[in-house]
């Protein structure tokens, strides 16, 4: 990379990201001498999240340029989240045998490698992570950009996409997880780096668009009125159409940051295109509040994997726990804001995890956007058939997740 291109860059990237400052975590040594890392929130407002291996990763720099840093990298594990420290029982051989198992058991799962969008990082990302391994019965990878968290360098475009470069090498050299077995989810301006790699890259098993740029600075500072096409960052449009792999485009039809135009214009380049969920009356902020969400994530991870998804079937009869609770509310009549039905165990069991997924928001947006999805009006139908309807108040979205565990921007 020339000087012209650096300052370019330079230029762009002050325009493109907004990392919180200061970082609302810390990486520290757990003080059993294994040497393994966890991340220490900073803030009383960040839960603080165990069930992850935190390894330091170098990023070697790309031809295009970019890398030179170290980046945190946050790996859950299908089953951690249940599972409890067993250290003092000193079975050291059966403890060995089933961290092989579960070795094994990962690289045959489904594995997000999520990019999160802008002014978050690892510490307000967690909880969410680890939530989408619970509900989706799914690997995570989480990471911060080089100059968010912990992650050393500048954030520039380059940077981030030889990160997410490094994080897929991670993936199959630290934890043997094949390409075939990695989803790339890229939020908001995280889907720069998922549009990328995913054009690169014809052999992973699937793209997730959330909330997608179409053309990075022309969104990111709309009142930017002139801006040259080679100063730009992030041109997904010209990306999206050299995606081999399977696409679902998920967009708010209100989003007040990204217009749903984006989303809609990059899931018309892309070949291969899933069923997308366009969320009716949601915005940047709350999206995965929507009652479709889960669902439109379970049936998309059902078409990529197969009879190999570890999950519930999906499309039409599906018995997810989302999909089961949606249902029968629905079934129940029961109406936003009014006093509950009688839940049956499926309902109630999904209801309670919505509680607990209103917990993880940590920061005022997080709590805000439960209270509001509760009491919120009737959405429209999706066009992939799925209700829109929100759950009862209290309840949340029987299908959706919490809009955020952070206070600030995450476009």
């Amino acid at each position: 990379m020339g000087p012209w291109d650096r300052l370019v860059e330079n230029i762009s990237s002050r325009l493109a990201f907004f990392p919180p400052t200061p970082a609302t975590y810390a990486v520290r040594e757990h003080q059993d001498g294994t040497g393994e890392q966890f991340i220490q929130p900073l803030s009383p407002d960040v839960p603080k999240v165990l069930q992850c291996k935190v390894r330091v990763i170098p990023v070697p720099a790309l031809k295009r340029g970019g890398g030179g840093t170290s980046i945190v990298t946050a790996f859950f594990r299908y089953g951690s989240h249940s599972r409890s420290s067993n250290a003092s029982s000193g079975a050291a051989g059966s403890a060995s045998a089933a961290a092989a198992v579960a070795a094994a058991a990962a690289s045959n799962r489904l594995t997000l490698l999520y990019s999160h969008g802008n002014a978050v990082d690892l510490g307000h990302m967690l909880p969410v992570y680890r939530e989408l391994s619970r509900l989706l019965k799914v690997n995570v990878m989480g990471y911060d950009y080089s100059g968010y968290g912990c992650s050393t360098g500048t954030p520039t475009v380059t940077n981030t996409l030889a990160d997410i470069t490094a994080v897929l090498a991670c993936l199959q050299d630290t934890y043997g997880i094949p390409a075939g077995r990695v989803v790339l989810y890229g939020q908001s301006v995280g889907s720069g780096p998922s549009c990328y790699l995913g054009a690169e890259r014809a052999d992973l098993a699937g793209v997730v668009l959330h909330s997608p740029l179409l053309s990075g600075v022309r969104v990111l500072k709309p009142h930017v009125r002139w801006w040259p096409a080679w100063a730009d960052v992030y041109p997904n449009h010209t990306l999206a159409p050299k995606i081999k792999s399977p696409v679902l485009v998920m967009h708010g039809t209100e989003d007040e940051v990204i217009h749903i135009s984006c989303g809609r214009r990059l899931l018309e380049l892309c070949p291969n295109k899933a069923t997308p969920l366009w969320a009716a009356g949601y915005g940047h902020q709350d999206l995965e509040m929507c009652s479709g969400y889960l669902p439109s994530l379970e049936n998309f991870l059902a078409k990529v994997a197969g009879q190999q998804y570890l999950h519930m079937p999906a499309g039409p009869g599906a018995t997810g726990p989302a999909v089961v609770a949606q249902q029968q509310l629905q079934q129940q009549g029961q109406a936003v804001g009014g006093a509950p039905a009688p839940a049956a165990p499926a309902a109630a069991a999904a209801a309670a995890a919505q509680q607990r997924l209103a917990a993880v928001g940590s920061g005022p947006s997080g709590a805000s956007a439960a209270a509001g999805a509760a009491g919120a009006g009737s959405a429209a139908a999706t066009p992939n058939g799925l209700n829109g309807h929100q759950a009862a108040a209290g309840n949340g979205a029987a299908g959706g997740l919490p809009a955020s565990a952070s206070g600030g921007r995450r476009s």
